[in-house]
């Protein structure tokens, strides 16, 4: 599977060095552009939000936040924007898909929590994917929701972990708790 190879080989170029970038916060737009102007979503549904992007050589990693380590009351939002060596159809995205989901579940949170995914399914335009995990974040008993969508030769996923104590924890994917599913179709390339 050359196109699990090239997925594989982006991730771990991922995780070698960064760059000093960073995109742009628009408050009375109440949007984040990324640093090189390749797309834009909303700001998440948080109070007085913030984010820190780092910029890896072929992924931009985008965390929205309240305050450092503060995430319980709100949830933690991320994006992560990969670029792969080269364009790939819907149908090579939809046959690595498995792939794609199981590596990004299981390494992720690797360093601060552990998932399993309980729930996923594609969306009709075949470019798009949602997957519900449950398992722990920073020892928190929590749900992860994420949607996986293919622009060519590059991946979003966005994604949004919220504890189970929450007063609106997410359990099922049909669930748009605290307005995800906005974030996540506010998502657009520029």
């Amino acid at each position: 599977m050359r196109i699990t190879a090239i997925l594989g080989l982006a991730l771990f170029l991922m995780s070698c060095s960064t760059l000093n970038v960073s995109g742009r916060m628009d408050f009375k737009n109440e949007t984040y552009t990324s640093p090189n102007n390749e797309f834009i979503v909303d700001l998440p549904a948080l109070v007085h939000p913030n984010a820190k992007d780092t910029v890896y050589p072929n992924q931009l990693f985008v965390d929205f936040f309240i305050g450092s380590g503060y995430w319980t009351p709100q949830g933690l939002h991320t994006i992560e924007w990969v670029t792969l060596p080269k364009e790939i159809t819907t149908e090579q995205f939809q046959k690595v898909l498995p792939d794609i989901v199981n590596e990004h579940s299981q390494n992720r949170f690797r360093s601060t929590g552990e998932f399993n995914v309980i729930e996923q399914r594609n969306f009709p335009d075949s470019n798009s994917h949602k997957f519900l995990a449950k398992g722990t974040y920073q020892t928190v008993a929590s749900t992860w929701i994420c949607t996986i969508k293919l622009y060519k030769n590059r991946i979003v996923f966005i994604s949004k972990v919220l504890p189970l104590e929450n007063p609106k924890p997410i359990t099922k994917l049909d669930e748009n708790t605290d307005s995800y599913s906005q974030w996540v179709e506010s998502f657009r390339m520029l």
